[in-house]
């Protein structure tokens, strides 16, 4: 076969240039975050400019924004006229916003259409019209989250009654109560405080008016919205609110000031150091509850948590639209999160950029060196990554992961090696002490998915935990955590790594038709690690994995078919047919973009992925995941000999 050699030239010359060019638009994504950023001899003169999201929320969080700027003052006119027409940009002709699965979503068109009123827009302008039609067609927005109503009871529209109702004396109760607020995930105490100031306020804020979008009675009164789930408890629980409510009129004494004294206490004690609190949300509610308070608009923590919000802000396309939205200015849920730096690092390490090791002092200065809430249930030094830059309260366990896998990646003879191994020595004991026992491993907080009081027929209770037992984002972060701890040394019959497989194949024999393809690849991933080749964990996701291909060689979306090929190697140890075809067809999607397309471009041709958010915003759309994760599989396809 002396013949093929000169034919093997073009080819890998098609893959070195397929890797270059989804290695170069996954650099453009890490130039985003200001402190990757290449410095300019004018920078330093220069006012900062707003780089594009790595990870795009709804508009929700825009919306408020807008609707808060009536009390701070806070927004530049461009960031205002920004955010006002991310918010227009992403509205359906039908006059709805979409949630991630393409529904008309009742929470987002009421804020999308309060936030437009509020920047100026005519409510009797078609766009609006349409709007409030949905509202109302909905059920009118008194039915919307309770995020929506916390802002209609604000704004004086609906009674504080119709909110849910919290003692204060929770925040007496011990740690170990399941009823304290150290027992609820981590994003909701971080709601839970500052809204249980705001209602004993109660807050008012005056803003433009939004009673048009409630549903009302002949009278002109409004429907009052059923708070709790249909059937006998959620109607025994709404007795025991209005009890609640009735009992909060009557004087309680010193114990409902200590009370207020510990959340006061609390809520202050909870800025980080970046100045925000858990994340956007929980900040702009933390602002507005200090303002409540007293706090001056020149108080250094409102001035400190302002300026954070500011940094969280950034450029967003709206996923699907193609490279002829034009990116405006919104509001994130935190600043750039650091597993997402963290892969785009890894990105650069994998493909000898040298931006690669450069910006590994800038993941270790990142590491957690102080203790913070989430030891409360835990037993473990500091250590580990946050989920955004400058947090100092909560370890991440994705983040930390993420961070892992990147300095894995670090050659053997850099000079940051010695930080590199202790920082990974302090990250061992954080990923031990976030296993539950059941053998899966939390986020943030061990117990946060198993929250007492979700088991309440309240509305509102599932935003209380962060998810469910057996989330398949859970899963994801498990497998995860047991791949980390195989690589720094423990090996599958250590009994917290059994645990850890057994939980997995529970989840796998239960819930596995449910499991998405970049669940499906973390397995592999994990098991590849763990399991030798006869176990049944990894026979039976190789076997789903390989199932999934479709006839031209990709498993859907490009992003899915990256993370199926990088799956698939670790599982085979080289590079099989199947990724042989998964790889050819991602180099001619990268073949066929046009050459002069622009980075952003080639994002949007390959497409990005949606990953778990926070709290009121469950999903986030992470709009490089389909270039860097095609840069890291062609890489790894090159590096086990692969041939297109």
């Amino acid at each position: 076969m002396s013949a093929s050699s000169p034919i093997r030239a073009p080819i890998e010359g098609r893959l070195r240039a397929a890797i270059a060019r989804a290695a170069g638009a996954a650099a453009w994504w890490r130039e985003q975050v200001p402190l990757l950023r290449p410095r300019t001899a004018d920078a330093s003169a220069a006012e900062p400019s707003h780089g594009h999201l790595l990870s795009v929320p709804d508009i929700g969080l825009s919306c408020e924004i807008l609707l808060a700027d009536r009390l701070f003052h806070d927004l530049r006119p461009a960031e205002r006229d920004g955010l006002a027409a991310w918010v227009r940009a992403t509205q359906q002709p039908s006059g709805a916003w979409l949630d991630p699965a393409g529904r008309p979503d009742l929470s987002r068109t009421a804020l999308g259409w309060w936030a437009l009123v509020e920047v100026g827009d005519d409510p009797g302008a078609e766009h609006l019209v349409r709007a409030r039609r949905i509202v109302h067609e909905l059920g009118g927005a008194q039915r919307a989250s309770i995020e929506v109503r916390l802002w209609l009871a604000m704004a004086g529209h609906i009674p504080w009654a119709w909110l849910p109702t919290m003692p204060a004396e929770l925040w007496l109760l011990p740690t170990v109560t399941w009823l304290s607020p150290s027992r609820v995930s981590p994003w909701a105490r971080g709601v839970m405080t500052p809204y249980l100031l705001l209602s004993r306020a109660p807050a008012r804020v005056h803003v433009s008016s939004a009673a048009t979008l409630l549903l009302t009675r002949p009278d002109g009164e409004p429907i009052l919205p059923r708070l709790v789930q249909p059937g006998l408890a959620g109607d025994l629980l709404q007795a025991f609110d209005q009890s609640v409510k009735l009992i909060r009129k009557l004087p309680r004494g010193p114990i409902l000031g200590a009370a207020l004294a510990r959340v006061q206490r609390w809520l202050i004690g909870a800025q980080q150091a970046h100045g925000g609190w858990f994340s956007a949300r929980p900040t702009l509610l933390s602002l507005i509850a200090l303002r409540v308070m007293g706090a001056n608009y020149d108080d250094p923590r409102i001035v400190r948590g302002l300026a954070y919000l500011r940094r969280a802000r950034g450029l967003a396309r709206a996923p699907g639209r193609g490279n002829t939205f034009t990116p405006h200015l919104a509001q994130a849920l935190t600043c750039a999160p650091l597993a997402l730096v963290a892969r785009l690092v890894r990105v650069a390490l994998a493909t000898g950029d040298p931006a690669g090791e450069a910006a590994v002092p800038y993941l270790l200065a990142e590491e957690i060196r102080q203790p913070g809430e989430w030891q409360l249930r835990t037993n473990a030094p500091a250590g580990g990554w946050p989920c955004e830059p400058g947090a100092d309260k909560y370890v991440d366990t994705l983040s930390t992961c993420a961070v892992l896998d990147a300095l894995h990646a670090l050659p053997k003879h850099s000079a940051h090696q010695s930080q590199v191994r202790a920082a990974m020595r302090r990250a061992v004991e954080v990923l031990l002490a976030m296993q539950e026992p059941d053998g899966g491993f939390a986020r943030f907080e061990r117990g946060e998915s198993e929250v007492f009081m979700t088991r309440f027929p309240l509305r509102d209770a599932q935003i209380l935990a962060a998810g469910a037992l057996t989330d398949a984002a859970r899963v994801r972060v498990s497998a995860m955590a047991l791949r980390q701890l195989s690589r720094l040394g423990f090996q599958a019959d250590d009994d917290r790594i059994a645990r850890g497989l057994q939980w997995l194949w529970q989840r796998v024999t239960v819930d596995f038709a449910g499991f998405d393809l970049a669940t499906l690849g973390e397995l592999a991933l994990c098991t590849a690690a763990l399991c030798p080749p006869t176990h049944p964990l990894r026979q039976t996701i190789e076997r789903q994995l390989r199932g999934r291909q479709r006839e031209d060689g990709s498993y859907g979306a490009p992003v899915d078919t990256a993370l199926a090929m990088q799956g698939l190697m670790a599982l085979e140890g080289a590079a099989c047919i199947q990724t042989q075809r998964a790889a050819r067809h991602l180099v001619q999607l990268l073949d066929s973009a046009p050459a002069e397309l622009a980075q952003a471009g080639l994002s949007d041709r390959l497409g990005g992925a949606w990953a778990e958010g926070l709290g009121l915003s469950p999903r986030v759309h992470d709009p490089s995941a389909g270039v860097r994760e095609a840069a890291l599989a062609l890489t790894r396809f090159a590096e086990h000999g692969g041939q297109i």
